[in-house]
């Protein structure tokens, strides 16, 4: 396929320390502000595919609600036991008529 912009924000709709949701053509997206900037990465966690969106945001890892697994929002990894697993970050470009982010098509099959 190829790269794709997608909106998934009006500007403003995601307060600091909030999680969101988007759904991109089917995908499950997570969306995170941290300090006023938006991060964007899968929203199902490796472990048993919890929904991260639903998670709980701490400075900027969110942790599934369903078993505690917790990921660094900027770069998708793990960041407590195991170690080194990863959930897809998608790059986000904000807008002057409001937040997208990029998918890679080939990258997610």
């Amino acid at each position: 396929m190829e790269r794709k912009r997608y909106k998934v924000l009006e500007h403003g709709a995601l307060r600091p320390g909030q999680l969101g949701y988007a759904d991109v053509e089917g995908l499950p997206i997570a969306l995170a502000n941290v300090d006023g900037e938006i991060f964007a990465f899968g929203d199902a966690c490796r472990h048993e595919g919890g929904p991260l969106s639903e998670g709980v945001l701490i400075d900027d890892t969110v942790t599934c609600p369903w078993h505690g697994w917790t990921y660094a929002v900027r770069t998708g990894k793990s960041v407590v036991p195991p170690i080194g697993l990863r959930i897809p970050v998608y790059p986000v470009y904000v807008e002057e008529d409001g937040v997208y982010i990029e998918v890679d098509w080939d990258a997610t099959s």
